[in-house]
């Protein structure tokens, strides 16, 4: 490994959003940034960022590549690298709360939701970051864990634009996943892209998901000898994961809070100081009234695992989303997004904050 790359580290206890943010753009994409300009590619990356469809090796013959291997190689990072670059312009940064993270990676999928949701994400090319980190296994069986998640937009012909772009048809989600040795330390950094088309007409997740593994075509350089069932299951939990996250924060009264983050002082020579995080914490009230409840619930399993009556299993139903009809004739939607239901040994609903809905006859 050259002097500059940042791997193999250890992540510092605890990490922090900001924390992972810096490793990206002082870590990361600095080495993206090198590798670019080491094939006169950097103004390539800068074209697809802007929505060019321009491709390595075309008539302005400015870019020096020897071969299709580097074709491939220098297009999987030059497609990460504009993505850095489109995020730059408003520097979103969804801080999503450990509880909430694995609430959301087990919500139920079956729910019918109306078109045009995904719509309402409230902010432009956002990443969401996740500080505990969401376990997956990889296509070849080892562990990783999804560290950050870049929403872009892309239009009906694939160049890339805003998310707020009115020709917006499909996102797509990247997925900055941390690979770890045996010990916990991470070596690499793996980077995946799956897109998600915005649909216009009723919908359920798991047919988001579904089409999402139809259409997803591995990368040429990503090709392995991994099995056809561990690259599906892998890219699989990525979408239900990526997917969840996205629709949350499109729900009505999602649960977030922006966080305020100074300004970055000038730099010297009287250059504008950067433009500063927009920090929004996503789940952080919510998060641990869940992880509350659900450690009470498991506390209640144990005593009645170990108790002589005859009881029910206290037990968790999955989070969900909800589409509430309203207005003349029900024509209008709105879609809320309702907590894990937990139900204890009497088969009584406990609610997040603690209140019991008795079971009635």
């Amino acid at each position: 490994m050259s002097a500059r790359n940042p791997f193999p580290v250890r992540r510092p206890y605890p990490v922090t959003a900001t924390g992972l943010i810096d490793f990206l753009v002082e870590g990361v994409y600095p080495l993206q940034e090198a590798h670019l300009r080491q094939y006169g590619a950097v103004e390539y990356a800068k074209r697809l960022a802007a929505g060019g469809a321009l491709r390595p090796g075309d008539a302005e013959g400015t870019l020096r590549l020897p071969s299709a291997a580097v074709v491939q190689s220098v297009q999987l990072v030059a497609g990460d690298f504009a993505v850095h670059l489109n995020w730059k312009k408003a520097k979103v940064v969804y801080d999503v709360e450990p509880t909430m993270m694995s609430t959301l990676a087990e919500m139920d999928t079956h729910d019918l939701l109306p078109g045009g949701i995904l719509r309402q994400l409230p902010h432009p090319d956002p990443v969401f970051v996740f500080t505990e980190g969401h376990p997956v296994v990889r296509a070849d069986g080892t562990g990783a864990l999804v560290r950050a998640m870049y929403v872009s937009g892309r239009r009906a012909d694939q160049t890339m634009c805003d998310t707020s772009d009115s020709e917006v048809a499909e996102y797509q989600l990247t997925f900055k996943c941390d690979l770890l040795d045996g010990s916990g330390q991470v070596v690499d950094m793996d980077s995946v892209r799956i897109s998600v088309g915005i649909l216009d007409d009723g919908f359920t997740m798991r047919a988001t998901i579904d089409a999402v593994l139809k259409d997803y075509v591995w990368e040429p350089l990503m090709t392995d000898t991994s099995s056809v069932e561990g690259k599906r299951a892998y890219m699989e939990a990525l979408a239900h994961f990526g997917i969840a996250h996205l629709l949350y924060v499109c729900s009505e009264k999602a649960d977030t809070v922006r966080k305020p983050i100074g300004r970055k002082p000038a730099r010297k020579g009287g250059r504008r100081p950067e433009r500063p995080l927009q920090l929004c914490q996503v789940g952080w009230r919510i998060g641990p009234a869940i992880k509350a409840t659900r450690d009470a619930l498991a506390h209640a399993r144990e005593a009645t695992a170990t108790g002589s009556a005859r009881t029910m299993a206290p037990h968790i139903r999955r989070a969900h989303l909800h589409t509430f009809r309203y207005g003349k004739e029900r024509a209008l939607s709105r879609v809320r997004w309702l907590p894990p239901i937990f139900v204890n040994a009497k088969g009584e609903q406990v609610s997040i904050d603690g209140t019991i809905v008795p079971v009635t006859a």
